[in-house]
């Protein structure tokens, strides 16, 4: 399996975060108990935190109401 270019460039924690972000993302759209979606909210949010210490700063935290993801 042949890894594209911008795979190159991210680190194997990047790759983690990345793929673990997306299936998280996911299992919350498939979850049908309130409280499992906010659990899988709130594990996103502290892995996107983890990236965000990985780069430049950008903003404070991430909430995502409805369909969107909200950066404070």
């Amino acid at each position: 399996m042949s890894q594209t270019r911008s795979q190159k460039k991210m680190s194997r924690q990047d790759r983690y975060l990345e793929a673990r972000i997306t299936q998280l993302r996911y299992d919350m759209s498939v979850a049908s108990d309130d409280h499992d979606k906010a659990w899988y909210a709130r594990l996103i949010q502290e892995l996107s935190w983890v990236q965000q210490m990985n780069k430049p700063h950008t903003s404070n935290s991430y909430i995502k109401k409805g369909e969107k993801e909200i950066w404070m």
